[in-house]
C-alpha cells in the first residue's frame, strides 16, 4: 500500500522524480570513478614494486658476476704462482731423497748440485746445511741459517717456500725452498736441502695482474708485509723492515690484511686513500702468501650503467602511464583498457625477468665452465710435462741401477775378498738391502707416475670442453672421472674419517648426451652429498655415498647417488632446485648448482631429476636421461 502511494506521488512530482534520479546516478558514477581510482592506484604501487624488486634483483645478479670476474682473475693469478712453487718444491724434494745427496758427503754433492743448478734454470744456488745450522752452497759460501724460517720447519720435517729473503751469500732477494734430507734411521732430517730462486716470477705474475685503468695488485707474506707491490718502497724483509699493512692507518686496509693473512678468499668494497674499490683476494696453497687485486668500483660497476638507463627510462614510461590513467579515469571503458594493458604488462615484466634470471644463470654457469676448462687445461699441461718427463726416465734409471748393480755382483765374483776399508764401507751401506730395494723402489716410482697420468687423463675426460654437441659417451666413466677429481674430499683427514664410496654400476651402452654438462651434473650432487656427510660427522663418524646405475626396458638411463648425510626437510626439498636458493653459508654457495643442474637435465636432455631425503638420515637423487637423443 505504501509503495503503491509512492509510484503516484512520484508520478504527480516529475520534477522531483529527476533530481532524485540525478543524485543516484551522480553518486554511482562517483562511487564507480572512486572504485576505479583505488584499483588504478593499487595497480600503479603493486607495477612499481615489482619494477623495484626486479631491477634490485638483476642489479644484484649481474654485480656478483662482475665480482666473480675480478675473484676469479685474482685466482687465476694464485694458480700461477702455485704451480710454479709446487714444481720448485718437487725439485728440491727430488734431490733432497738422491742418493747422492743422502750421502752426506759434500765432497760426493757439489759437483751434482752444481750440474743441477745448470740444469734447474730458476736456482741461483743449492745448499746443504746440517742440524746445527752449518750450511755450504754451490757459490762457495758457508752462512749459519740456524735462525732462517725455512731451515726451522724443514728440519721439522716439511718442504717448503719461505718468505723471500736476502741471502747471505747471494746479497740477492729470494725464496727459499728447503725439503728436509731423510735420514738411514730414525725420523729426524739428516740435514736440509735448499734451493734459492729468484722473487722474479712472483713479481711478473703480480704486474701482469689487473683489471681495467688504475687497477693493481700486491702480494703479503705470512706478517702482512708486501713481498711483491707497484710501490718498491713498500717491500720489506728480514733484512730490510717495512711497515706490515696490519698496522696500517686505515682500519679497512688492516682488516682486509688480517683476512688475508688468516688465508680467507672473498671480494669486499673498500675506501682506500679516499677512494672506493673492490678488493679480491685469495691465499696461496704452497706458500703461507696472499694475492690481492684492487679494481677501482666504476672498472666492476661500469656495465650497470646501461641497467640503471633502463630503469631510469622504465621509471619513466610509467610515471607517464600513470599520469595518462589519471587523466582517463572519468571514461570506464578506457579505465578498463588500460587496467587490462597495465596487467599485460606486469605479466610482460615478469615473464621478462624470469628470462633475465635464466639467461643470467646460464652465463654464469658458461663463465664458470669456461673459467673450469681453463684450469683444468692448465694443471693437467703443468702435472702431464714433468710426469712425463719423470715417467721416461724411470725406465732408464732402472735399467742403469740394475746395470750399476749386475757390474757389483760381478765385483764380489771376481774380487771375493775385497779389502777392510771396502768391507767396512759395504757394511755401512747394506749393500744386499740396497740391491733388494732400489728395484722395488724404482716400481713403487713408475706405479706414481702413472697415477699421475691416469688423474690428467681424468681431467681432459671430465672437462670435454672440445665436445659441444651431442655424443656417445660412457656414463660410467664419466661418473669415475668426476670421483677422481673429487677424490681428495674423499680421503680420511685428521680432522675427519674417510668418506666410502660404494659403486654398482649397470651394464651401460653409450648414451648421447652433452658429456661436459653431464659430467658437471654429477659434479654439483656429488659435492652436495660430500658437504651433507661431512656436516653429519658432527653425529656420526661413517660416512658413505653410494652411486648406481642401470638401463631401463625403455631404453631409459637412471643414475642413483645417495648419502647418509643430515638430509633434508620437506621444505628445503621443495626449493632445492630453485634458482638462487642455497642453505650454504655465504662465501660457500650462491644457489646455481642445483638449478644448473636441473636445466641440463630436463631443458638440455628432456630427462627427470627426482629427490628423496629424511632428515637426520640421508638423501638420494635419482637422474633419469634416455639413452638416445629425442630429437
Amino acid at each position: 500500500m505504501i509503495l503503491k502511494l509512492q509510484k503516484v506521488w512520484l508520478k504527480i512530482n516529475p520534477r522531483w522524480t529527476a533530481k532524485i534520479n540525478k543524485n543516484y546516478y551522480s553518486l554511482k558514477k562517483r562511487s564507480r570513478n572512486l572504485l576505479l581510482l583505488s584499483i588504478v592506484v593499487i595497480l600503479s604501487i603493486s607495477i612499481s614494486a615489482t619494477a623495484i624488486t626486479s631491477y634490485k634483483i638483476v642489479k644484484g645478479l649481474l654485480l656478483d658476476s662482475l665480482k666473480e670476474q675480478a675473484l676469479l682473475k685474482t685466482r687465476q693469478g694464485q694458480d700461477d704462482i702455485d704451480n710454479w712453487l709446487a714444481i720448485r718444491k718437487t725439485e728440491i724434494k727430488t734431490l733432497a731423497n738422491s742418493v747422492v745427496v743422502r750421502s752426506l758427503d759434500w765432497s760426493v754433492m757439489e759437483p751434482y748440485l752444481q750440474s743441477e743448478v745448470k740444469r734447474l734454470q730458476p736456482f741461483l744456488l743449492i745448499a746443504f746445511a746440517i742440524p746445527d745450522g752449518s750450511l755450504i752452497n754451490t757459490q762457495g759460501g758457508a752462512p749459519n741459517v740456524k735462525d732462517r724460517e725455512f731451515f726451522q720447519r724443514s728440519m721439522a720435517g716439511d718442504t717448503v717456500a719461505a718468505d723471500p729473503i736476502i741471502g747471505r751469500t747471494s746479497n740477492q732477494l729470494q725464496i727459499q725452498i728447503s725439503s728436509p734430507i731423510p735420514a738411514e734411521r730414525g725420523t729426524k732430517p739428516a740435514g736440509v736441502l735448499m734451493g734459492g730462486i729468484p722473487i722474479n716470477r712472483v713479481v711478473e705474475v703480480i704486474s701482469n695482474l689487473h683489471q681495467g685503468k688504475d687497477s693493481y695488485a700486491f702480494a703479503l707474506n705470512s706478517q702482512g708485509v708486501p713481498i711483491a707491490h707497484p710501490n718498491t718502497e713498500l717491500i720489506g724483509t728480514p733484512e730490510k723492515a717495512a711497515k706490515s699493512f696490519l698496522n696500517s692507518r686505515n682500519p679497512r686496509l688492516v682488516e682486509i690484511s688480517q683476512k688475508m693473512v688468516a688465508k680467507r678468499t672473498n671480494i669486499e668494497l673498500v675506501q682506500l686513500d679516499g677512494k672506493w674499490s673492490y678488493v679480491a683476494y685469495t691465499p696461496l696453497r704452497e706458500a703461507n702468501w696472499s694475492v690481492a687485486l684492487i679494481v677501482p668500483k666504476e672498472n666492476i660497476e661500469s656495465p650497470l650503467q646501461a641497467l640503471n638507463l633502463l630503469a631510469a627510462v622504465l621509471g619513466g614510461l610509467l610515471v607517464v602511464g600513470l599520469i595518462g590513467a589519471w587523466r582517463q579515469v572519468q571514461l570506464y571503458e578506457q579505465i578498463r583498457d588500460r587496467a587490462f594493458v597495465s596487467s599485460q604488462q606486469a605479466q610482460q615484466l615478469s615473464k621478462t625477468l624470469k628470462e633475465l634470471q635464466n639467461t643470467q644463470a646460464q652465463l654464469i654457469h658458461t663463465e664458470k665452465m669456461s673459467s673450469l676448462g681453463q684450469l683444468v687445461a692448465g694443471v693437467a699441461h703443468e702435472i702431464n710435462n714433468p710426469a712425463n718427463f719423470i715417467h721416461a726416465n724411470l725406465n732408464h734409471a732402472s735399467v742403469y741401477s740394475q746395470d750399476i748393480l749386475d757390474l757389483l755382483k760381478l765385483y764380489q765374483q771376481t774380487y771375493p775378498n775385497p779389502t777392510p776399508e771396502i768391507s767396512d764401507r759395504a757394511q755401512d751401506l747394506d749393500i744386499e738391502f740396497l740391491a733388494e730395494d732400489l728395484p722395488k723402489l724404482m716400481a713403487s716410482m713408475q706405479v706414481g707416475t702413472k697415477r699421475i697420468r691416469q688423474i690428467v687423463l681424468s681431467l681432459r675426460n671430465f672437462s670435454r670442453l672440445d665436445e659441444a654437441d651431442m655424443k656417445f659417451v660412457d656414463i660410467n666413466e664419466g661418473l669415475d672421472n668426476t670421483l677422481m677429481i673429487l677424490n681428495h674430499r674423499l680421503t680420511a683427514t685428521p680432522n675427519q674419517p674417510e668418506i666410502h664410496i660404494l659403486k654398482k654400476y649397470g651394464d651401460l651402452p653409450l648414451v648421447e648426451c652433452y658429456a661436459g654438462q653431464l659430467n658437471q651434473v654429477f659434479m654439483n650432487v656429488l659435492v652436495n652429498a660430500i658437504d651433507a656427510v661431512e656436516e653429519s660427522f658432527l653425529l656420526k663418524n661413517e660416512g658413505q655415498i653410494r652411486i648406481q646405475t642401470e638401463l631401463t626396458d625403455e631404453k631409459q638411463v637412471i643414475i642413483q647417488i645417495s648419502d647418509n648425510g643430515i638430509g633434508m626437510s620437506e621444505e628445503v626439498k621443495q626449493r632445492v632446485f630453485d634458482y638462487m636458493f642455497t642453505t650454504k653459508p655465504v662465501g660457500k654457495g650462491i644457489g646455481l648448482g642445483m638449478a644448473i643442474a636441473y636445466q641440463i637435465v630436463v631443458d638440455k636432455h628432456r630427462g627427470t631429476i627426482e629427490i628423496d631425503s629424511i632428515p637426520g638420515c640421508g638423501t638420494e637423487f635419482t637422474i633419469c636421461i634416455p639413452s638416445t637423443s629425442k630429437k
